[in-house]
């Protein structure tokens, strides 16, 4: 039996270099061989798994991130493009403050040294407006312009202007989700709780963002579209690069496996392990172990934090690290991957 286990980051705890060496120990002492293959979506820690295959840097840089602090910022050459990971910039390790304190405004500083540009992984919700401010758009309360704005003002912004200077941009975005910023599972309600949005907030977010863009549809004189798919990602900064700056969408995990080749890889094993810190609602649209799945023609294990998502048929079993997991990481993905490993030699 050809196995492979393909494992993405445990937000917050493991990168998947560290998942990989934690399952290749259990494995290694349990007799199984399997290949092994960090993978990415384009979220955070994406640049280093780019290294991974072979891909080099292009440069090295020193940026101020969404919180003002200078931060060491890399970009990548693959394949005659310059590639960058915006979490390095805006992700949700980069700062505790409030996501209603934060916004996206820090990216229109780098856009000029990429061709493409990753979403997910980030910390904000402010749809892109904090880039857009920055961009030739002006949010204002009456006459008054408010400066650099973030979540918290978005009540406040009743007019839109738009300057000489805004322009559309010939970018690629990478997106890693293809869920809407706007509609019955947007971007805020999905993935708004795990950025410390309560339910109140969250309404809030969705009525002032709704207003405000139909404020700049009429200004630009375009339809804009918050309820199409792929624009929640990075709390809806794949939204105004894609519809208001006119950026061209990819999916992030295709992107990965094409330009890596695993894609041709996956169907050569029979049994597949997929390793990330939470498989949901959103694995199964537009996450790269969802696309892996959906590819792979045989068996599939889930060996990672939490499996919650409402249909258990689409692994042959599942392990889970549980609520310990979160303390105490490497042990329980050791303990987790022992009974995985009794499974598979039986």
């Amino acid at each position: 039996m050809r196995i492979a286990v393909f494992a993405d980051k445990f937000s917050g705890t493991l990168s998947s270099s560290e998942v990989i060496n934690e399952v290749g120990k259990v494995f290694k002492y349990n007799n199984i061989k399997a290949s092994f293959f960090s993978v990415t979506d384009g979220g955070e820690g994406s640049t280093e798994i780019f290294k991974e295959y072979g891909f080099k840097t292009n440069e090295n840089s020193m940026m101020q991130d969404f919180t003002g602090k200078w931060i060491p910022i890399e970009t990548l050459k693959i394949n005659k493009q310059i590639y960058l990971e915006t979490s390095q910039l805006i992700g949700v390790n980069n700062s505790a403050n409030n996501t209603l304190d934060l916004n996206s405004s820090c990216i229109a500083k780098i856009i000029d040294n990429a061709d493409i540009l990753s979403m997910g992984g980030s910390k904000t919700n402010d749809a892109g407006i904090g880039l857009l401010s920055k961009m030739g758009i002006e949010f204002l309360k009456d006459d008054e312009i408010i400066q650099d704005p973030k979540p918290r003002d978005f009540e406040f912004i009743n007019r839109v202007k738009i300057n000489e200077d805004f322009k559309k941009i010939n970018k690629k975005i990478l997106i890693d989700t293809t869920i809407p910023l706007l509609g019955e599972k947007n971007a805020f309600k999905v993935f708004g709780p795990q950025k410390g949005l309560t339910n109140k907030q969250i309404k809030s977010i969705e009525e002032n963002i709704e207003r405000i863009f139909a404020l700049l549809g009429k200004e630009l004189g375009d339809n804009l579209n918050p309820f199409k798919e792929g624009t929640g990602a990075s709390g809806g900064l794949s939204f105004a690069f894609s519809e208001v700056l006119g950026c061209e969408v990819i999916s992030g995990p295709e992107f990965f496996l094409n330009e890596t080749n695993v894609f041709k890889k996956i169907n050569k094993y029979e049994t597949l392990i997929l390793c990330e810190g939470k498989f949901d609602f959103s694995s199964m649209n537009g996450k790269v172990l969802g696309e892996i799945l959906k590819i792979h023609s045989g068996n599939g294990y889930f060996l990672g934090g939490k499996f919650d998502y409402n249909d258990v048929s689409i692994f042959k079993d599942i392990f889970e690290l549980g609520n310990k997991g979160m303390k105490n990481s490497k042990k329980e993905l050791r303990n987790a991957t022992y009974k995985l490993a009794k499974k598979l030699k039986n």
